[in-house]
């Protein structure tokens, strides 16, 4: 007669037991954990925390520039816009004799091409090997300079043909690149600027870019406009105007608004692309994978 009795005890012990665990792993999965003191925020790891704090710093010293007063600030008026190929994620822009030199990067993709601006015809193109990423691109003389990313590799063509002439080594990472019409002018994604002798691909010199805050990093895709370094800052719609003797910032451009479709073209398909056509002095814009290209003229502050 006990034994009906002691499997429902034993029921009831088991019932509750799982009511406890049940409510033990729910009590435990809203315990704070990583917990970062500085920001207050819950599940957040001090790696993580640490990044967020110094992506705020980076953010708040990107909108302090267009508030300071001790820099000039230009902003740009749009005086066409020209068909962009979307699949071309663009790493150099520069224009000569008329066309638009364009290297595309990604691997498996990278490609060098000369665009008719007027009809978006493509009259010369050189796919780059696989293993390649292209980046920046200068025309110095008859012979194009091209970069690529992280194989410290870079390519010369002859400029009529795409003919591939030479290589060349560097020991950094290749970003951005043009020329004073005597000296390449190279970037790496950091605040210097390298100057390379063109005929022996050696460093001459280097300057860090600053302005009254403090060095400015990432600096990306180059264009030699009027005696100045005009940079790219990678992940922003800034442009810096650089003094390239002493690496000062001479003036800031602020391009919000050029960006065709925000909400698609995001990281990493960002501002990036600077040609200038010395016959109008008007600069030419666009972003990787846009499907515009801007030509523009700047609007000096009031």
């Amino acid at each position: 007669m006990k034994k009906p009795y002691l499997n429902i005890v034993r029921y009831l012990c088991k019932e509750m037991l799982f009511g406890f665990c049940v409510v033990s792993i729910i009590l435990l999965s809203l315990a704070p954990t990583g917990c970062d003191s500085d920001t207050g925020a819950y599940n957040i790891s001090p790696r993580d925390a640490a990044i967020a704090k110094a992506d705020a710093w980076e953010k708040k010293r990107y909108e302090h520039i267009l508030t300071q007063k001790e820099i000039p600030v230009y902003s740009y008026r749009i005086i066409n816009e020209f068909n962009h190929d979307e699949s071309s994620f663009t790493e150099g822009l520069t224009m000569e004799d008329g066309l638009l030199y364009e290297s595309a990067g990604l691997w498996d993709q990278s490609r060098l091409v000369a665009i008719d601006i007027g009809t978006g015809r493509i009259e010369r193109r050189h796919d780059l090997e696989s293993l390649y990423f292209a980046e920046g691109i200068t025309v110095l003389g008859d012979e194009i300079f091209q970069l690529t990313y992280q194989s410290c590799i870079g390519f010369v063509y002859q400029k009529d043909n795409f003919q591939l002439k030479r290589i060349f080594h560097f020991r950094h990472q290749g970003w951005g690149i043009t020329d004073d019409e005597t000296q390449l002018i190279m970037s790496n994604g950091s605040a210097a600027l390298i100057f390379v002798d063109p005929e022996t691909m050696e460093a001459n010199r280097s300057v860090i870019v600053a302005d009254q805050t403090g060095p400015v990093w990432n600096l990306n895709e180059l264009e030699y406009i009027d005696g100045e370094v005009y940079a790219n800052i990678w992940k922003t719609t800034l442009i810096a105007r650089i003094s390239p003797d002493a690496g000062v910032v001479t003036g800031w451009i602020d391009m919000s608004g050029i960006n065709p479709d925000p909400a698609i073209l995001k990281d990493p398909f960002v501002l990036n692309g600077i040609a200038y056509d010395e016959e109008t002095g008007h600069i030419f814009i666009t972003g990787k994978c846009w499907p515009k290209v801007y030509e523009i003229e700047l609007v000096p502050p009031e």
